[in-house]
């Protein structure tokens, strides 16, 4: 599990998130404090080295549960990885 710098994601969400939930219309979200692996899918199999894996962090409507990934290195929350890591 990876925990993010919180304040540095929600300092980042509020530079740049402009508009409300796309589905429900409702400005209340919910901003997860670890960041998660998105890789590509190989068929449910975990193959290493195949390609980059993108950090993401879950940022959840409290209304209809709608759920935007935002990447974390680019909002800085976590640092990026040295090269061959």
């Amino acid at each position: 599990m990876s925990k993010i710098n919180n304040q540095i994601m929600i300092e980042h969400l509020r530079e740049k998130w402009k508009n409300p939930c796309p589905m429900c219309g409702i400005n209340n979200w919910n901003v997860q404090d670890t960041a998660y692996e998105l890789r590509e899918f190989h068929g449910g199999n975990v193959v290493f080295g195949s390609g980059p894996i993108i950090p993401v962090v879950p940022v959840i409507c409290a209304n209809c549960g709608n759920v935007v990934l935002v990447n974390a290195i680019v909002a800085g929350a976590v640092e990026k990885p040295e090269e061959g890591n």
